[in-house]
């Protein structure tokens, strides 16, 4: 009898285990990208990009391209919300739409300007979505438009994305997440913004193997959404860092100012000649690969001050100006001169975002609900009026920490270089 129950015992959990609900590899539609816009009638059009079978195989394809065919495709339908337009494209599909892969979002720039909170909960509840996923608005066009367009580089445009966003400083696999915690912290939101880009120059193929510019996807910059989670305007790519920048998120940048040839006199001339680009100055450029921001509030009895410190340090990557690098004199000009050139544009960035956007897309207010609480549930309310009026003391501090392995001018010294 003792033998027959450790028998039980030992067959039974094999009868309960299994994967009843198991859906085979094959039976899946792998979802990469999502879009959504609005319809003339009000009605949401889903997109989906799923992957071809035949993409995930190598074979030395190029171009998105294998043997000719595209390695991925796209497929649409209508509906009331997400679920229901998904539901409505499964009648068109062999294989079940997965998305638990799916790595990126795209928003109609028409659907944003409306407001994304009606498309959003879907992302936030179901199981499906991970968190960590990037959700773009693509500028002046639809969501269907841009995951249409094959990317030469990559076999799909829903990885090109990703990667155009990580190589221009940005943080990536996040965006989604970021936005909610925006969401439900100052109620605004900030998200990547896509255009689609013709070529600058439109070339003909002179043959079959020639390969000219295409028009291709390309980061816009960032938008901007106010507290009605409405699209309130953009910041376009020469801006958006700005933003990365103050909240601790930017990666890497490169940065191009002028330094007049004056600067290679003893005097150095002022900052105007070398910002204005007045006189026949010439540019440097610095690769700055390490960003901090420190946000420090000030509380004085009145409306609260921010004493905003950004720090960053990198290198000479291009020198088209006179001055000879091998002297440490003249590296301390070009910190100066791009230390006032970056003040100078993040403080055109902030104003632009608290006159124009009226939208706290810096974290100020969340400095103040962790170091004031209290103050802060006495601000909140009013956060919106009272964000355009804050004062902003910014200050850089940019340090140089390599000039490449030459420091001499390649200028002539009858263009003012030095021997």
């Amino acid at each position: 009898m003792y033998r027959k129950m450790i028998a039980l015992f030992l067959i039974a959990p094999l009868l309960l285990t299994g994967c009843w609900d198991r859906q085979e590899l094959n039976d899946q539609a792998i979802v990469l990208g999502w879009g959504m816009d609005l319809a003339e009638d009000g009605q949401y059009l889903a997109t989906a990009n799923l992957v071809l079978p035949l993409a995930s195989k190598s074979g030395g394809q190029q171009g998105g391209e294998q043997g000719g065919r595209s390695g991925f495709m796209t497929e649409s339908a209508f509906g009331k919300n997400n679920r229901d337009a998904e539901q409505n494209m499964q009648r068109k599909l062999s294989r079940v739409l997965f998305p638990g892969h799916r790595r990126n979002i795209f928003i109609g720039e028409k659907l944003a300007q409306q407001g994304v909170f009606s498309i959003l909960d879907e992302y936030g509840r179901s199981p499906k979505v991970r968190p960590r996923t990037n959700i773009f608005v693509v500028r002046g066009g639809t969501a269907q438009e841009a995951m249409s367009l094959a990317y030469q580089l990559e076999t799909n445009p829903a990885i090109a994305v990703q990667k155009i966003q990580e190589k221009s400083g940005a943080p990536i696999s996040r965006s989604l997440l970021d936005f909610y915690i925006m969401a439900n912290g100052n109620g605004c939101g900030i998200m990547p913004a896509l255009t689609i880009l013709p070529p600058e120059v439109q070339t003909d193929k002179k043959s079959k193997n020639d390969s000219p510019p295409q028009t291709t996807l390309g980061l816009y910059g960032a938008a901007i959404f106010n507290s009605q989670l409405k699209l309130a305007g953009y910041l376009n790519y020469d801006e958006f860092w700005v933003r990365l920048w103050i909240a601790n998120q930017l990666s890497a940048r490169s940065f191009t100012t002028i330094i007049s040839s004056i600067d290679a006199d003893k005097p150095g001339g002022s900052a105007e000649d070398a910002l204005s680009g007045a006189t026949s100055g010439k540019t440097v450029t610095v690769n700055v690969d390490t960003f901090k921001s420190h946000i420090t509030p000030v509380l004085d009895g009145g409306l609260p001050r921010f004493r905003i410190l950004l720090e960053g340090k990198g290198y000479i990557e291009e020198n088209d100006s006179p001055l000879n690098l091998f002297r440490q004199e003249n590296v301390d000009k070009v910190e100066a001169r791009m230390n006032q050139y970056l003040k100078a544009r993040i403080e055109k960035v902030v104003k632009k975002v608290q006159k124009e956007f009226k939208t706290d897309i810096f974290g100020l207010g969340d400095t103040i609900h962790r170091r004031h609480p209290y103050l802060w549930k006495s601000l909140s309310a009013d956060w919106e009026t009272v964000f355009p009026g804050v004062e902003l003391d910014i200050r850089v501090k940019l340090n140089i920490t390599g000039t490449g392995i030459t420091g001499e001018s390649l200028l002539p010294t009858r263009e003012g270089g030095e021997k």
